[in-house]
């Protein structure tokens, strides 16, 4: 209850001192730092997340805002920058909640996670920008890259994707209502309590919307700054896929035929700007694929043109216009992005030939999911089936269960299954030599 109780007082007291900057000016705030970044990552002390964020609330008050000048915010600034608690473990604390908050206990808790996670985000792009913590984050990035790091990145990817689809099922039903509410004419001869309840689910629909897009500019904002220097996670073979159709849907969405639909009045009202969003997926594409090109065996770009649901060749080339027209990259990214486009083509063409060449594949080499040809075969050991690593892999991520019977699955558990593996290489080298 202690820890609560403290949180409590240090938000109120940071709340005040948004209006009366003195009530902390003169305070000594080095025990309180210390205090909410040891118990923002001791889940073991404070056992509920949802309490844990209290003391991320405190410190998302203590950031200092940006163009102001004023003793306590050269205080908080040094407090983040020097404070050697913080700066060893703070990042590290932030992601970790990020995570564990996807259960708080309450009974809003899925609605209560994302702005939770609205306030970590925040902060996490604040400390980017300080060097030391940036450092620990790369570092932290590295060393967990296919541990906490990963299951940092599937969640990130998660809530972007059903955030901006939920945003993008909103834009057109505002876009409708504003629509009908400009006939003036139409509108008034609908009856009063019809129009009173359209205009009602109007100011909901607004709401949720510009919470949506609020939120997924946040989760947007991270993935693209931090790809620019911390790639590994989101190149393992369990994840890249998933990155991939990602950034291919929300390129379907920018730039595709149903754009027109996402188009309103205001769109500032709403925190939408489908330009600045375009120009950030299309950047994230280029930040990934120069980092894969430097993997052995990468296959970012080959994720990129076999995600049947949503790559399009023409959709690539619509982004580039759009880019070029409205000047969303420097001259170097759009050269990169040309050459991108080409590579991509050049891999859809590959891939046809080597789906010629290797006419139908054996049903016991096809992973029972995807119905993809398997490349690291694994036996699931409570239900004996047999899956490709990466696509069980990335499944656990989300749900460490047995796909097939429910029974607990961790990824230590699964089983080589050698015999068939090097039945589906001596295959594939049959067929490439006929």
């Amino acid at each position: 209850r202690m820890p609560l109780d403290v949180a409590e007082l240090l938000l109120f007291t940071a709340r005040v001192a948004e209006r009366q900057p003195r009530v902390l000016q003169d305070e000594d705030l080095e025990a309180f730092m210390t205090f909410l970044v040891v118990f923002t990552g001791k889940p073991d002390f404070v056992h509920n997340p949802y309490l844990r964020a209290k003391m991320v609330d405190v410190l998302h008050h203590w950031v200092p805002p940006p163009n102001v000048t004023h003793p306590l915010v050269s205080k908080m600034a040094n407090l983040f920058e020097f404070h050697e608690i913080g700066k060893k473990s703070l990042v590290a604390n932030l992601l970790k909640l990020y995570v564990d908050i996807e259960f708080t206990g309450s009974n809003t808790q899925f609605y209560d996670k994302f702005n939770i996670r609205h306030h970590i985000g925040e902060m996490l792009e604040y400390l980017w920008s300080i060097p030391v913590h940036r450092a620990n984050w790369k570092a932290l990035a590295n060393e967990q890259a296919d541990g906490f790091y990963l299951k940092f990145v599937n969640m990130l990817v998660n809530d972007a994707i059903y955030l901006l689809d939920e945003g993008m099922k909103k834009l057109p039903e505002v876009r409708e209502t504003l629509e009908a509410m400009d006939n003036i004419d139409m509108w008034n001869s609908q009856p009063p309590q019809e129009q009173s309840e359209r205009e009602q689910q109007l100011r909901q629909s607004e709401d949720i919307l510009r919470q949506d897009l609020l939120l997924a500019n946040v989760h947007i904002d991270l993935m693209e700054y931090t790809t620019r220097e911390i790639t590994k996670a989101f190149l393992l073979p369990e994840m890249v896929e998933r990155i991939a159709t990602m950034l291919n849907y929300f390129l379907r969405f920018l730039v595709g035929p149903e754009r027109k639909q996402l188009k309103v009045r205001n769109p500032e009202k709403y925190g939408w700007d489908p330009r600045k969003m375009l120009s950030q997926i299309m950047k994230i594409y280029m930040h990934l694929a120069v980092a894969d090109e430097k993997v052995e065996g990468g296959n970012f770009g080959s994720s990129v043109a076999r995600d049947g649901r949503s790559y399009s060749h023409e959709l690539f080339l619509e982004a580039q216009t759009i880019a070029e027209k409205y000047g969303l990259l420097s001259v170097n990214e759009n050269e990169y992005f040309a050459s991108f486009i080409e590579k991509l083509q050049s891999q859809v063409a590959a891939d046809a030939k080597e789906e010629e060449m290797l006419g139908e594949i054996p049903d016991e080499f096809l992973d029972p999911i995807q119905y993809t040809l398997m490349t690291d075969p694994v036996i699931l050991p409570s239900s004996k089936m047999v899956m490709d690593r990466s696509t069980i892999q990335r499944h656990l991520l989300s749900d460490q269960t047995d796909p097939f019977n429910r029974s607990k699955l961790t990824p230590d558990m699964l089983l080589p299954e050698v015999e068939l593996k090097k039945k589906i290489e001596q295959w594939l080298s049959d067929q490439r030599t006929k």
